[in-house]
């Protein structure tokens, strides 16, 4: 009985998959109108007494292109809401050593996105006043708006950082 009714309660949850696709610098992923790529920022060769490795700089990049803003709210998940909801794509580099603390992957986060409220209150003196409070509604990404970061890795000799991004899908719920 209690595992028909963890089963039954899986089945009603919203499920939130990430898709993944293979990018290389020029060929970004694009998915519902927003783009996921990575460029070559800098590129050097380096060497030790045991070998040598390839160290690049590279730029990540999210950029909306669907003509539209997109919102993203903080979704609903079996057991609360999501740990990271502002997040919208995370690159990883399959070939990185990870050698002299360098990155393995990076993530790319939306900006938060505030509504503006207002009410009235009485203060000390029993005057109404009308203030205004920044209320969080969620996370956006403006139409033309593009969200970058850097990160640095080592991959080894005669060889170019193979990356994946993992989207988080953004769900237009409205």
């Amino acid at each position: 009985m209690a595992s028909s009714l963890l089963l039954a309660s899986l089945a009603y949850a919203p499920v939130n998959a990430q898709r993944s696709f293979d990018v290389a610098p020029g060929t970004p992923a694009v998915l519902n109108g927003i783009e996921y790529g990575i460029e070559v920022l800098n590129e050097q060769t380096k060497g030790t007494k045991e070998d040598e490795y390839n160290r690049y700089e590279l730029g990540l990049f999210v950029v909306n292109k669907s003509g539209c803003a997109k919102l993203i709210m903080p979704r609903q998940t079996l057991f609360g809401t999501e740990t990271n909801p502002a997040l919208l794509a995370t690159f990883d580099c399959l070939n990185a050593t990870g050698r002299r603390m360098t990155s393995k992957s990076g993530n790319l986060s939306a900006r938060p996105f505030v509504v503006p409220y207002r009410q009235t209150v009485k203060n000390a003196e029993g005057k109404d006043v009308t203030t205004t409070t920044s209320v969080p509604a969620g996370f956006i990404l403006r139409n033309g708006e593009s969200v970058t970061s850097r990160i640095i890795v080592i991959v080894p000799a005669s060889e170019q950082p193979q990356m994946r991004v993992r989207i988080q899908e953004i769900i237009d719920n409205f």
